[in-house]
């Protein structure tokens, strides 16, 4: 990773936009963004944190697979640059772990902003990190993967943690 994202982003204050090429970034408060997931009934909260990490999967995932391919595809590079943008971006101190044998990547993230911003819950909250990762996994592990959050600081633990598997591949017909 030769610069920062923070090198990468144009602060266009004449257009009030942030771009890294032709992504947009928004600078907003966690708590403004994770209060409006708490103001909804649970059974709705739900579904729209669903619809939230589908969306990061989609926009973030399309970051994630531009920066994978400047990176020529490699796997340990991309964990270090979605470490060191995540940093950069607010997302928390990200430490990945892999086990290439079992097909497995762990995450650890202290200080998510989103259980930060969502505050004491019952469930794990942090489902735009799940769906960046999605991306992260299928790229890292080179087939279909599953995320999940195993557990969450908004749930009263230190940090948060992912476990990301590669899905069997499909049975041949």
């Amino acid at each position: 990773m030769a610069e920062t994202l923070r090198d990468r982003l144009q602060w266009q204050t004449s257009h009030g936009q942030i771009m890294d090429a032709d992504r947009r970034y928004l600078l907003m408060r966690t708590d403004v963004l994770m209060g409006a997931f708490r103001e909804l009934p649970p059974e709705a909260r739900q579904q729209a944190f669903a619809a939230l990490a589908r969306s990061a999967n989609q926009g973030g995932g399309a970051s994630t697979r531009a920066y994978f391919q400047s990176l020529q595809g490699d796997v340990s590079a991309l964990l270090n640059t979605m470490t060191a943008y995540s940093a950069e971006l607010g997302w928390g101190v990200w430490s990945f772990s892999r086990d290439a044998q079992a097909h497995e990547i762990h995450l650890k993230v202290h200080n998510s902003p989103f259980a930060a911003g969502f505050g004491a819950s019952d469930c794990p909250v942090c489902h735009p990190i799940a769906g960046i990762l999605q991306t992260v996994g299928e790229l890292a592990l080179g087939q279909p993967a599953s995320v999940q959050e195993t557990c969450c600081s908004a749930q009263g633990h230190a940090h948060c943690e992912f476990h990301i598997h590669a899905l069997p591949a499909p049975a041949s017909q």
